[in-house]
């Protein structure tokens, strides 16, 4: 399971923006996500990311 995550400017949290079961799902929303800010993963917010599941 991966998750593709917002990491918190300022901060060691994380927003999770999905859940995917294949790390190539959850690419495909990654590169959306990037793509739809101007195709950068950094945001004013904080940064997009892909991790694997925490158990």
């Amino acid at each position: 399971m991966h998750q593709v995550v917002l990491e918190l400017a300022g901060s060691r949290k994380v927003h999770v923006i999905s859940e995917h079961a294949t790390k190539e799902e959850a690419l495909d929303k990654y590169i959306k996500l990037v793509e739809g800010n101007k195709g950068s993963p950094i945001t004013p917010k904080g940064k997009y990311s892909i991790r694997k599941k925490p158990e």
